[in-house]
């Protein structure tokens, strides 16, 4: 990510290491290969795969270790996801940023992208959901023009915003999440709404095995073409109406969505966000995270963009014990699938108050980290765990001492990550983190001999 590349930037290049060694799926060609080789080959062969699907690490050849510099995984594959970090557009051979301006950071931000897909086991075709990072959103017209080269149709779900900072002075920053090869995956077409795929290289929603990736959404009527009028409580209704036609049309519901990310364009909105919010869903609530952006395309307040799952696989809140009940509309996490979502959690003193830790970014980074390691032990699951995380600071100056005490708090291999500096986060906070943790692996069923 551009994490990444301020790290090189700033130390030079680290010793590769090996590429990963390629992982191996029980399917019948691997079953007549280990009755070959004996029973027990088939054995070790089932103990690999369940081990497998909670949390590997991607190592992607040719690419530096920096592993002991910057606390982030190119990405992680779990229960049938590639996660990866956000990417910049980072040439990984002289470890500068491209030149060329936003159309060849884009390019050179897919093609890292790219590779860690292929590391991963995966590629642009099975990409279920980008988010978009731009420091400029007047950059949004050239930036799409590359984007749109890059993914086949149809193209995954995305979210785009304009944010105050990326690091090492990006124009750009893309993280995308793919399911491998053998996942079921269906683009969402809502049947009255016009076809806007050659005008926007995005999907309204993919559906990737057991979740639906939902496009961040507006406040847009789409039989009129227009923002809903009435100001952020009319959008943010407009607009869960819009995602709620997504993940019906997907088989799913609002009941089953599992998380939610919201971008205001200014805080001011957030309780009137939160009141038209909460009329969308019935308890529990998917968990969340809500920051206010730069910029949204178009004239919108607001944007949302929703994961669900799908039915067959339930879920369940996260209670952590003596929390008390802060009367927002989420839950601190959602169990679903094997994986559980926690909400963006800052450094609230919590249970004792809902004020923030005194001592700044380090001290709001220690404080935001033990809350997510409660709700994800609250989960079933760990930090070591932790599949990918989110980090929405307020200065990208605080970027170095965040990551000095974010690296503490996961051993390795740390999650795939995405960093930004946003306009602002609720209480004035200076940091905001959202974690997501894959359950421990089932044992391997036993073997009869």
């Amino acid at each position: 990510s551009s994490h990444l590349g301020q790290v090189i930037l700033a130390e030079g290049p680290a010793r590769a290491r090996p590429a990963r060694a390629a992982r191996v799926r029980p399917t019948r060609a691997n079953a007549m290969t280990a009755c070959a080789h004996g029973v027990w080959a088939w054995a070790a062969l089932l103990v690999a795969c369940y081990a497998a699907e909670e949390k590997e690490a991607i190592r992607v050849p040719g690419w530096p270790d920096l592993s002991a510099k910057v606390p982030l995984s190119p990405g992680i594959v779990s229960r049938g996801l590639v996660l990866a970090s956000g990417m910049a557009g980072i040439d990984m051979t002289t470890f500068k940023r491209v030149e060329g301006g936003v159309r060849a950071e884009t390019a050179q931000a897919l093609k890292l992208v790219g590779q860690v897909l292929a590391a991963g086991g995966t590629d642009f075709a099975h990409v279920a959901g980008c988010a978009v990072y731009l420091q400029d959103l007047k950059d949004f017209a050239d930036m799409n023009e590359v984007y749109k080269s890059f993914f086949p149709k149809p193209r995954p779900s995305r979210v785009a915003m304009q944010v105050s900072k990326l690091a090492g002075n990006a124009s750009v920053e893309i993280q995308c999440h793919a399911a491998v090869p053998s996942v079921y995956r269906k683009e969402v077409v809502v049947p009255d709404w016009p076809d806007m795929t050659e005008r926007f290289p995005f999907s309204t929603g993919i559906v990737a095995g057991d979740y639906v990736f939902a496009s961040g959404m507006q406040g847009i009527d789409f039989q009129s073409g227009r923002l809903a009028p009435g100001g952020v409580a009319e959008e943010t209704a407009q607009t869960l109406s819009n995602i709620r036609r997504v993940v019906e049309q997907a088989g799913s519901s609002m009941a089953d969505v599992v998380d939610c990310a919201v971008c205001l364009k200014d805080m001011r909105d957030f309780a009137a966000m939160n009141q038209a919010y909460t009329r969308f869903f019935a308890k529990p609530q998917p968990s969340r995270v809500a920051m206010q952006v730069v910029g949204l395309a178009g004239n919108a307040s607001v944007e949302i963009q929703c994961v669900a799952a799908m039915p067959s696989i339930g879920r369940r809140p996260v209670a952590v014990p003596g929390w008390p009940d802060l009367g927002l509309p989420f839950s601190n996490g959602i169990v679903a699938g094997g994986l559980v979502f926690a909400s963006g959690l800052a450094g609230f003193d919590l249970p004792a108050s809902t004020k923030l830790v005194p001592g700044g970014i380090a001290a709001e980074t220690e404080q935001a980290l033990k809350l997510v390691r409660q709700v994800v032990e609250a989960g079933g699951t760990s930090m070591g765990d932790v599949v990918s995380c989110a980090v929405y600071l307020k200065d990208m100056a605080d970027f170095a001492a965040m990551n000095e005490v974010y690296t503490r708090f996961f051993p390795k291999p740390p999650p795939a990550r995405v960093a930004t500096q946003i306009a602002g986060l609720v209480e004035g906070a200076a940091v905001e983190i959202q974690c997501l943790a894959a359950l421990p692996a089932a044992p391997p069923p036993a073997l009869v001999v």
